[in-house]
């Protein structure tokens, strides 16, 4: 089952990569359905593995995993923006973050579904895999950050800087996996990591003399994209 895992994925990958590098028409149904298989074969694997019991529910790993999206979000600002001032205010805006998700609870829950998803994918199969298959964590660790970042279409279209930034991100999520083995904290803290991405693209709509309601209607659009976040 793990070599069927591993070849699945690595077309999934490929796949992902000619529709978001090489620009090329390629539809997206393929992905859906390598996607659709992954995803069951990583359920079987993380349940197998004993990830899907009640630690899922620690208030601990919960608390854990929203900290550390909200610190790792805030050294992504580091290094994108570069300007400890709106780092800082960002940091303490927990308010305004939460304000922002009890507006708009559809686009919290899709967000979560995403993270859900690749957590599994990613982290409790395709790293555990490659960690048993390899011997080593780092290069499975690597490996699984690289094909993650293929997998996102703003890493390509966003700048080196976001896609150094993205990778970091992508190799932190995978050694707080690896040192934690706990689903819930890399899932959360992925969760956090898109709600306040979203959050400041919705600060900025506002900048932009949008009202509060069609800010919200053009960044659900934005974000109406399926399970997967390549297509």
């Amino acid at each position: 089952m793990t070599t069927v895992f591993i070849v699945i994925w690595c077309a999934y990958t490929a796949h992902a990569l000619c529709r978001n590098a090489c620009a090329r028409n390629v539809p997206a149904f393929p992905g859906h359905v390598l996607q659709f298989i992954l995803l069951a074969i990583a359920i079987w694997w993380a349940a197998r593995s004993g990830l899907l019991s009640r630690a899922l529910w620690s208030p601990v790993d919960i608390a854990l995993g929203l900290a550390l999206g909200h610190f790792l979000f805030a050294m992504s600002l580091m290094i994108t923006h570069q300007h400890a001032g709106d780092v800082a205010r960002h940091l303490v805006d927990l308010r305004g973050i939460g304000a922002f998700m009890k507006q708009s609870p559809e686009l919290v829950f899709r967000f979560a579904g995403v993270c859900i998803i690749e957590e599994l994918v990613y982290r409790a199969a395709a790293q555990d895999i490659l960690t048993n298959a390899l011997g080593r964590p780092v290069p499975a660790i690597l490996l699984t950050a690289v094909s993650f970042c293929i997998l996102h279409q703003h890493f390509f279209k966003n700048g080196r800087l976001c896609a150094f930034e993205f990778f970091l991100f992508s190799l932190a999520i995978g050694m707080v996996y690896y040192y934690t083995y706990s689903l819930t904290i890399v899932t959360l803290a992925h969760l956090a990591r898109n709600v306040e991405s979203a959050y400041l693209e919705y600060c900025v709509l506002l900048e932009e003399d949008n009202e509060p309601e069609q800010a919200m209607r053009i960044l659900k659009k934005q974000h109406a994209s399926s399970a997967a976040e390549f297509p």
